[in-house]
């Protein structure tokens, strides 16, 4: 290659990374929410579907670290660069108008289901169902029956004869059992981005900050619901929430007052009667045994 070819194709490589920089600096600039995401074991199909579950909500990129840590500074954003603190690995980044937790609640709801590899932890019940496998007889019956599953031959080819669940939510897929689901084709592991850290209104966020367990924050609303509830009935708050308790509370207060105080409504007049029917008896009592 000549000097003058080589001259070029820096003058290329220059303008495309001059390029990047621009656009990276522009989207820094039109996003309040930056995140990143580790690209190790991710496929290409993975990250297409992704783009489509994003559509509209915000842009993944793939960039160059020191690319983005140069738009960072062009922006105006120099703080972004701590995004980037002890992260060796290749990353992506996500560009959003939204939330970051909503959005990794988002990215962890579409996360996809592929084949597992051997190590990892299952993300559900892996169930082998009843099926013709379309294998034929051969050295893998004997896999079949090291994972317990009951097969049967029919017209030359396996059959699994009845649903097995092989592996629990969590348990560890071991190499025989993924090698044998790749050939059936059955999934066991839910793939999708992750994110690490996400910069929000001047914070950096961790993956830890943004996992939020919804199970238990439904749990801790509604916890905190019935104690207001509790609470303002208890001081006599009047809301829609407290009116119905309130009345109830009222009307037994009233009648407990109205049969302590021996008022003959209709309401409490039988209760009235036992009342003092339980006294003269208990008097009774009393007085023979004195």
């Amino acid at each position: 290659m000549t000097a003058q070819a080589i001259a070029r194709s820096a003058r290329k490589i220059a303008r495309w990374k001059l390029e990047e920089v621009d656009e990276l600096a522009k989207l820094i600039q039109d996003y309040p929410v930056v995140a990143i995401f580790k690209l190790v074991g991710l496929r290409a199909n993975l990250l297409h579907e992704i783009r489509r579950v994003l559509r509209g909500k915000a842009i993944l990129r793939i960039a160059k670290k020191t690319l983005f840590c140069k738009a960072a500074e062009k922006a105006g954003r120099p703080e972004l660069k701590r995004l980037l603190e002890d992260v060796k690995e290749p990353i992506g980044f996500i560009f959003s108008k939204i939330d970051a937790f909503k959005l990794k609640l988002i990215l962890d709801k579409n996360r996809i289901p592929m084949h597992a590899k051997a190590g990892e932890k299952a993300d559900m019940d892996v169930i082998i169902p009843e099926m013709n496998t379309g294998l034929p007889p051969g050295p893998i019956l004997g896999d079949f029956g090291k994972l317990k599953i009951p097969t049967k031959i029919e017209g030359g080819q396996i059959w699994i004869a009845k649903d097995t669940l092989v592996a629990k939510k969590g348990d560890v897929i071991s190499p025989l059992l993924a090698s044998l689901l790749a050939r059936l084709d059955i999934k066991a592991v839910l793939k999708g981005v992750e994110i690490e850290r996400a910069y929000a209104d001047g914070v950096i966020l961790t993956k830890e900050d943004l996992t939020i367990d919804l199970e238990k924050v439904k749990e801790d609303l509604q916890t905190a619901y019935m104690d207001a509830v509790k609470l303002a009935t208890e001081i006599g708050y009047a809301v829609r929430e407290t009116i119905i308790p309130l009345l109830v509370k009222a009307e037994a207060q009233a009648r407990a007052l109205a049969i302590e105080a021996e008022i003959p409504a209709r309401d409490v007049i039988v209760d009235i009667i036992l009342r003092a029917e339980s006294v003269a008896a208990a008097l009774k009592q009393a007085i023979k045994e004195s």
